[in-house]
């Protein structure tokens, strides 16, 4: 199948703050299974896409016939499985399970550290941008809707939530989560976001600065 097309323009600032995050992430290897060390391994993609002149986050809401976090805020993503070569396979096969985002729409950017659940999987996340407009096909069974929030939006001090958990030795967990209109982003996704967010902080300085302003 031929690949989707980008039909929206993206000015040149635009598409060097994408380079600018593979080349920060281009040293960090594709991960395998064998590096979950006896957790549980699972991997996410974080697919970014650009339109109306700014770069967003695609994320869905998971849909009441899941058997965990139903109604929350995810990405595409789920736990490894035998016929996956790596866990980017992983990541890019359940993205077009649940969505319908074929492989070869993706531009892979690279991959982000994993981050370790509660319910003890090591989730490895992928970031790849795919062309706007896109055709998403949803599995219903997993899905009830895509939502996609402006990356300069979950920048601003505006969109930052904190969460706090109790542990079982009695010490506070305390987290970022994210907002924006009704939707709130936190657990492990937002953990995954977070990460990402500091990567594109450090590659514009400038954003810190300027969220400062806007708070």
């Amino acid at each position: 199948m031929a690949a989707t097309l980008q039909t929206t323009p993206v000015p040149a600032e635009a598409a060097s703050r994408i380079e600018a995050l593979r080349a920060a992430l281009a040293s960090r290897k594709t991960p395998a299974p064998s590096d979950a060390d006896g957790a549980r391994p699972a991997a996410v993609l974080i697919p970014l896409h650009f339109h109306d002149g700014e770069w967003h986050v695609i994320l869905n809401v998971r849909s009441q016939f899941v058997g965990m976090h139903q109604g929350e805020i995810a990405f595409p993503g789920g736990k490894y499985e035998p016929s996956d070569p790596d866990m980017l396979a992983c990541a890019l096969r359940e993205a077009h399970e649940e969505m319908g985002i074929a492989p070869e729409d993706v531009d892979v950017i690279g991959s982000l550290e994993p981050v370790l659940t509660r319910t003890d999987y090591l989730v490895w996340s992928t970031v790849g941008v795919i062309p706007h407009p896109y055709r998403f096909e949803v599995d219903e069974n997993e899905v009830a809707e895509i939502i996609e929030i402006p990356l300069d939006h979950l920048l601003t001090d505006a969109a930052e939530r904190h969460e706090a958990r109790l542990q079982p030795d009695g010490s506070l967990l305390q987290r970022k989560a994210y907002v924006h209109g009704p939707n709130l982003v936190f657990g492990a996704t937002a953990w995954i976001l977070a990460q990402l967010l500091d990567l594109l902080r450090a590659l514009r300085p400038e954003d810190a600065g300027q969220e400062k302003e806007t708070a």
